[in-house]
């Protein structure tokens, strides 16, 4: 039976996995969708069996059906959201380790000849904010100036060398997930008001850098080997100065194919290769000066948006590498 390529994601995900998937079967490629919601209620099942002849899994929906032994390439999309139906929180809390523990387990068996975008274990590595700094300081990136602590002291003593202007942002996670309510925790330029509070760091060591005065920003999606660079009019809006990322307003900036030096462009290759990654979403600051600065990197981060608003065809680079023709 020819191999597949399985994707790991949810039925929340939208276009990203939707465009992948139809351009991927209408090239005649086999694929299985692992939505985990679905596996929660059901809908998907699943078997893991292990004797003294062999160790596989199987994933069946009804209509279609796939062994570990017959995957060619595997897309770590967003697998781990699980939408469960429990309303007692710690039994809910304990269902969604569970469930994380498991499908954590099963990636750990695909044969290693599998190709990844990318593995997971890769991607919880390259999520570490502090080693992508330290990596792109290394790498020849300009960075802000950056501290994490929870002494206030230290971090008024950031505060004034930065002359005031410093924007606080998440070490690792930026969503809080109430179930009926969901919220993000935007970058935030540390005011006053703010400072008056600083005493809170104490219970939590927490990220502050300085805040850079920016004529743009530059989103750049690398997917294997090839390099996608976008120009984001942040400026244009008050609302998106800091962070542009806001859900509100994303759609309504202008964004345009820039190009990119081949020496950043083969930095972001470097580091991707570094981290052990397939794919990266890079963020960029450029100040006022055409000084380019590196912000972060999303081992894992959307980019279907840019096809529509900078004509970049990020899912047709996606299907090369999971079906092979580029990789």
């Amino acid at each position: 039976m020819k191999k597949a390529v399985l994707v790991l994601t949810n039925t929340e995900d939208g276009m990203h996995s939707d465009i992948v998937i139809s351009k991927l079967l209408e090239r005649g490629e086999r694929v299985f969708r692992m939505d985990s919601d679905r596996l929660a209620t059901g809908e998907l099942r699943v078997l893991f069996s292990c004797d003294s002849q062999q160790t596989k899994f199987v994933f069946e929906d009804g209509t279609n059906c796939i062994a570990s032994d017959e995957i060619k390439s595997v897309w770590y999309r967003r697998p781990n959201r699980f939408n469960l139906r429990i309303n007692d929180q710690v039994q809910k809390t304990y269902a969604e380790r569970e469930f994380t523990s498991f499908l954590d387990g099963l990636w750990a068996i695909i044969p290693k000849s599998v190709f990844w975008v990318s593995n997971p274990r890769a991607l919880e590595h390259a999520r570490k904010k502090m080693h992508q700094l330290e990596l792109a300081r290394t790498m020849g990136l300009a960075i802000p100036r950056t501290i994490i602590s929870n002494d206030p002291l230290k971090v008024k003593a950031f505060y004034d060398l930065c002359g005031g202007r410093v924007i606080f942002k998440a070490i690792y996670h930026e969503f809080l997930d109430y179930g009926t309510r969901a919220f993000n925790i935007p970058t935030t330029l540390i005011t006053p008001t703010h400072l008056a509070q600083i005493d809170l760091v104490r219970t939590l060591p927490t990220l502050f850098q300085e805040f850079i005065e920016k004529k743009y920003e530059l989103r750049v999606t690398v997917v294997g080997e090839r390099v996608f660079p976008v120009k984001i009019d942040s400026q244009a809006n008050p609302l998106t100065v800091v962070d542009w990322r806001n859900p509100t307003y994303i759609n309504d900036l202008h964004y345009s194919p820039i190009e990119l030096s081949e020496k950043v462009s083969k930095i972001c290759l470097g580091m991707l290769d570094n981290l052990g990654l397939s794919f990266g979403a890079f963020d960029f600051a450029v100040d006022t000066r055409n000084e380019l600065y590196f912000l972060e990197v999303n081992p894992n981060g959307q980019w279907y948006w840019l096809e529509d608003k900078a004509k970049v065809l990020i899912s047709d680079a996606m299907v090369d590498i999971l079906s092979e023709e580029r990789r």
